[in-house]
């Protein structure tokens, strides 16, 4: 089995060490490449080289981010992606089962591909990028924006830097009385007047710590994709909508909280340019976002199913 390891070395928790590591672990199951990702986008083209070469698996070590490049490459190939968890949130490695310790995620993941166990999932889009878990569009991108403003924070705080982001957003740059987002499903429904959007591939949507938080509680990795539209949005909002995610609650029965269930596709307009975020990066502004879901286009190195979005982490 031919595999490339492809690692972020700017990823918050990776360094030399534990990429050695797991580099030696993976070799013992693997004929084994590595390479560094040297620029933004790199990982894409590094994963599209490899799927051409016919490499069987790619393993990523790094955040949400590189993931996602990956994907671009990997996508409706024959190359598996694997994923070793080497960022801040690593929501995806962890919804897919993985612990959020790299050298106890390598074991897993050593463990998969010797038992030649992949499973094939879909992928959403927006605007023709692919994403794995989720994209957001305003409020929460802008949040995802002021965080890769101050890389820094983001390496010394963590998550606890994207709470900060949305706070800086809210009160300094995205004005909610401004915003009308309206959410066009596939149907030919439409609803005006929602300040943010979140539409999600899998769940949870993202991770605080070891608490999985669901803002799109019904979102299926192997079903189409779910959206969740704000028409309020404020700090007292924000404060309910997070307790109520974190914990376990229903976001659907909250007051100015609309929900979309299994889409195939979602277009999402502003009359003005808002920021859009796709896994956790932002990818810039549009008054326009086409959401469509891409069935079973790629094959990952994971367990046949996963208690993904289950309350808590308790591999970590």
């Amino acid at each position: 089995m031919r595999a490339l390891l492809l690692y972020n070395p700017t990823a918050t928790t990776t360094n030399l060490r534990v990429r050695d590591t797991i580099a030696h672990r993976l070799s013992e199951a693997s004929d084994l490449e590595v390479a560094p990702t040297k620029q933004r986008d790199h990982a894409s083209y590094l994963a599209a080289g490899a799927a051409h070469e016919g490499i069987d698996v790619v393993v990523v070590l790094g955040g949400d981010g590189t993931v996602n490049e990956a994907i671009q490459g990997l996508a409706r190939t024959e190359t598996a992606l694997a994923i070793i968890p080497g960022g801040s949130t690593n929501v995806w490695a962890r919804s897919l089962g993985l612990p959020n310790d790299p050298e106890a995620a390598t074991e897993q993941v050593v463990a998969l591909l010797e038992r030649g166990q992949r499973r094939t999932v879909n992928l959403g889009t927006a605007n023709g990028r692919y994403f794995c878990f989720s994209a957001g569009y305003g409020f929460d991108a802008a949040a995802v924006r002021e965080v890769e403003r101050r890389h820094r924070l983001k390496h010394t705080v963590r998550q606890a830097s994207f709470l900060w982001g949305g706070l800086v957003a809210l009160l300094r740059r995205y004005d909610p009385r401004g915003t009308d987002i309206t959410v066009h499903t596939s149907a030919g429904a439409a609803m005006t007047g929602c300040k943010a959007a979140v539409c999600c591939n899998s769940r949870p949507y993202t991770f605080l710590g070891p608490w999985a938080a669901d803002l799109c509680p019904g979102a299926d990795l192997d079903a189409d994709l779910d959206v969740t539209a704000l028409t309020q949005l404020s700090v007292p909002v924000l404060l309910r909508l997070m307790r109520t995610a974190l914990g376990g609650g229903d976001v659907a029965k909250l007051a100015g909280t609309h929900l979309w269930h299994d889409e195939a596709e979602v277009t999402l307009t502003s009359a003005e340019p808002l920021p859009l975020q796709v896994d956790g990066d932002y990818v810039g502004d549009d008054t326009t976002v086409r959401l469509s879901s891409a069935r079973r286009v790629l094959q990952v190195v994971a367990a046949t199913s996963t208690s993904a979005g289950a309350r808590g982490d308790p591999k970590r």
